[in-house]
């Protein structure tokens, strides 16, 4: 064989095995659902009966199920309302007038809260909220550039995107955060300008 072949052969081995080795660090995460069966949940204090999931790190009441679903047994019954952005945060007034309970469309950065980095599909975790589609969610934030748009999380891997239209229907997640604690106001717009760009 012959030195520029053997060369060829040499550096078409290191290629290929370079090239295999920077796909596993491309590789996605694993599902959620799969990767949390065997994982301790921490953060959130719930039980099996109550539709509510309290978060003491931020002080946030969740309703576990998605906007016009009910909780029972442990599962989320009925469709996910998906309405448009001024309709979601009508509902959430609604919802709290019935229930005795002041609830609102999540803020965008309590939903980036949520997100999980170490999985994904949806990249929160589902065993808090058990009915979470895969899709665009409303936050009631809207854009600090245009009236017309708000920040919305797309679950499947927990990115937030700022230039969705008011007019668009999507689900939505309850929050009851009076006595949350509260990010300042430079730390929600650094939240947002990070992800202006998406």
């Amino acid at each position: 064989m012959s030195l520029n072949k053997a060369l060829f052969v040499l550096l078409l081995g290191i290629s290929s095995s370079l090239f295999l080795s920077a796909c596993e660090f491309r590789k996605n995460p694993p599902s959620c659902p799969d990767f949390l069966a065997e994982q301790p949940q921490n953060r959130f204090q719930i039980s099996s009966d109550s539709p509510i999931a309290y978060d003491p790190s931020t002080k946030i009441k969740w309703y576990r199920c998605n906007a016009g679903q009910t909780f029972i047994d442990g599962n989320c019954i009925g469709e996910p309302l998906e309405l448009n952005w001024l309709d979601a945060q009508s509902f959430a007034r609604e919802f709290s007038e019935s229930s005795g309970v002041t609830w609102k469309v999540a803020r965008y950065w309590q939903l980036r809260e949520l997100q999980r980095k170490d999985c994904i599909n949806p990249a929160l975790d589902t065993r808090v909220f058990p009915d979470l589609k895969i899709g665009h969610y409303w936050s009631r934030d809207g854009h600090i550039f245009g009236d017309s748009i708000a920040c919305s999380l797309y679950t499947y891997k927990g990115h937030g995107y700022c230039w969705q239209r008011k007019k668009i229907e999507l689900p939505f997640l309850l929050v009851s955060d009076e006595k949350a604690k509260q990010i300042t106001f430079l730390g929600q717009i650094n939240r947002i300008l990070i992800d202006f760009f998406n």
